[in-house]
């Protein structure tokens, strides 16, 4: 059943509907239920249990209060009556024994007549023994009932924790392509809508799945045991329940797949106007994004709906078909009674036997009416596992290779052979590109917006791979390399400073415990950064907001770079790190990052003159490959494409990017 997931084609993944596809989702779950086998054992047990409470509870009922009304006047009469009319039991019309036949009916009616002393003047301690019984019998299948339905909630969110893991364990060693693939609400709503819906399903599976098929069977096979042929007569009608459960549950999980898509899309409205709530309410944009979310709301209802009447259809339809077997084994019935009135002898039913049949078959009905149900539950769980696994089975578009080497740092040069990159396999944005970067060396990457400048960078560290060329670290195609060595040599500043809800020297040291105090506070003073942080009430310990929103755009950028400075990476890449800070703020951080890429290999994505001109190189990007690399002044006289770009970007005096 496993697919690989194929990146905006989720499609690919779903099940036809069919039984066979059906059972393959779920028998994975089982798969992860299977490891709780204690739990499982337990579940079972109390399953028996309750069975055996519910079908005593019934038995006491029924004989207790015939024991307790019959006429008092000839009690060994009772126990005669009854047990004569089930010893006919005890032979088939051939004489030959059936299961009554090894049971002393007689001596066992007896001794209950005999125990319960049921006369005038004790029918209120038999009735009082018969409660204390059924209170007891109660509690005991209550405690059973708790016991099971607690194991089965810790089986349920024990899974649902494990898909959880085993989902964001993979989700976050996808390549940026799966990232792009998919919002970040549909991500979000796999971990905090759909898992939890597998174990809503299972939980609730997990109970009835295994009590009601037990209890079922309690029932059917005391009817049989009254009288197989009447009870095959409503055994008839279970196919056309079938159909109804299997028809129902397609529709119940088509809807329940698409309710899942529809909660996705609203996560990702929800998600965009928490991240946007300054520009909406600037903009006076409340009414647009409550219209927004509006639509996604109905189309969710819309489903939820069908759901709902879906399920609701499983209940009343099988219990009708039930009756209508109930109603032929009524006429059949009839018709028993009265030929055993006509000939007691004859082994026909009789009215008290027909009762207890149309007792255990109705009691019959319930556990089969809830087993209906289950279907639903599991074609809703099966319609959430399917979105979990396609999480859990995506194959990353960047691998490591088997007989990956681990990368020693740059000592040479880092080149850009031939590449070719596209991100849809359609639209080309780079072609032929081809240049080199000397250990040491910083170059600045220029170019008109969509040449390709940011692809550049995100090919170093393998965040995509080139559809045609290759990058290469001292020769080595960075390919064969092991992910960890190549990307523990390399520090990013991006222009959009992503920072961590946690401490200041968290989002430094970002995870790595081995990083000292000390290294903490070197890196911090190396990006300028320790003065406002020690002026914080909590100083390195304060904690930061969501995406650091207790601090101004130059402090957020600097602790970005205090991140890049304390892994010493060989190779160091700025994406426009400072094109959005005031000029004040620039001059600090413009300090920080010279002394920190001296002897570093640097690539700097740039539209301030001054970053530029610090270049030891410029290289300009123009559709997709180089146009044109040299120095400054150099590519200025030449009058070419970067003197054009320079005249769009930084004539009439301006040093900022248009």
């Amino acid at each position: 059943m496993t697919r690989v997931l194929e990146y905006g084609n989720e499609d690919n993944y779903k099940t036809d509907g069919s039984l066979r596809e059906t059972w393959a989702v779920y028998r994975r779950l089982l798969g992860y239920a299977l490891r709780y086998k204690r739990q499982l054992a337990i579940v079972v047990v109390f399953s028996l249990v309750i069975a055996g409470t519910f079908t005593t509870v019934v038995f006491s009922v029924g004989t207790g209060l015939a024991l307790l009304y019959q006429d008092p006047a000839d009690p060994e009469s009772i126990a005669a009556d009854i047990s004569e009319g089930l010893k006919g039991r005890g032979e088939d019309d051939e004489g030959n024994p059936t299961f009554w036949a090894n049971f002393d009916l007689d001596g066992r009616f007896q001794s209950i007549l005999d125990w319960a002393h049921l006369n005038d003047r004790n029918k209120t301690k038999g009735l009082a023994v018969l409660c204390v019984l059924l209170v007891l019998l109660m509690f005991i299948g209550g405690l059973a009932r708790f016991l099971q339905e607690y194991m089965a909630g810790i089986i349920g969110a024990g899974i649902s924790v494990r898909l959880n893991e085993e989902m964001f364990g993979n989700v976050i060693e996808q390549s940026n392509q799966f990232f792009d693939s998919h919002t970040t609400g549909e991500v979000v709503a796999r971990f905090t809508n759909d898992a939890f819906m597998v174990n809503k399903g299972l939980a609730n599976v997990f109970v009835k799945i295994i009590r009601e098929p037990i209890k079922a069977t309690v029932f059917l096979t005391i009817a049989l045991c009254i009288s197989w042929s009447l009870t095959l007569v409503v055994l008839v009608v279970m196919p056309l329940v079938g159909i109804v459960i299997a028809r129902v549950g397609k529709t119940v999980k088509k809807n329940a797949r698409r309710s899942l898509q529809k909660v996705a899309a609203m996560a990702s409205v929800i998600h965009e106007t928490v991240h946007g709530i300054t520009i909406i309410k600037s903009f006076r944009m409340e009414g647009y994004e409550k219209a927004r979310i509006s639509r996604e709301v109905k189309k969710l209802r819309k489903h939820l709906v069908r759901m709902a009447r879906a399920d609701a259809m499983v209940g009343p339809t099988t219990e009708l078909i039930m009756v209508l077997g109930l109603v032929t084994l009524m006429i059949l019935g009839h018709r028993e009674v009265m030929l055993s009135d006509q000939d007691p002898e004859s082994g026909h039913l009789n009215i008290v036997e027909l009762l207890s049949l149309f007792t255990f078959l109705a009691m019959m009905l319930d556990p089969l009416r809830k087993l209906a149900t289950v279907n639903n539950m599991v074609q809703t769980s099966v319609a959430s596992a399917e979105r979990v696994f396609a999480f859990i089975d995506a194959r990353s578009e960047v691998v490591e290779a088997e007989d990956a080497v681990n990368l020693p740092p740059l000592r040479d040069s880092l080149r850009f052979e031939h590449i070719d990159f596209s991100y849809n396999g359609d639209a080309q944005v780079l072609g032929g590109l081809d240049f080199e970067i000397k250990k040491g060396e910083m170059v600045a990457l220029v170019g008109f917006s969509g040449a390709g400048k940011s692809t550049v960078a995100k090919l170093i560290p393998r965040f995509y791979d080139p559809t045609g060329g290759r990058v290469t670290i001292d020769g080595v195609d960075i390919r064969g390399a092991s992910l960890s060595s190549l990307r523990d040599q390399i520090s990013v500043v991006t222009q959009d400073t992503i920072l961590f809800h946690e401490t200041i020297r968290n989002n430094i040291a970002f995870g790595n415990a081995e990083y000292s105090d000390e290294r903490v506070r070197a890196a911090a003073e190396a990006a300028n950064a320790t003065g406002f942080i020690e002026a914080l009430p909590e100083g390195f310990d304060t904690p930061l907001d969501e995406d650091g929103g207790n601090l101004s755009g130059g402090q957020r950028q600097r602790l970005a770079i205090a991140r890049a400075i304390i892994k010493d990476p060989s190779i160091l890449i700025l994406d426009e790190a400072t094109s959005s800070l005031d000029s004040e703020s620039e001059k600090a951080i413009q300090s920080a990052i010279e002394k920190f890429v001296v002897g570093r290999t640097t690539l700097v994505i740039a539209h301030r003159l001054s970053t530029i001109q610090r270049a030891d190189r410029i290289v300009v990007i123009d559709e997709g490959r180089v146009a044109e690399e040299g120095p400054h002044e150099a590519l200025l006289a030449k009058g070419g494409i970067y003197a054009r770009l320079y005249d769009v970007q930084f004539g009439a005096g301006q040093e900022d990017a248009s």
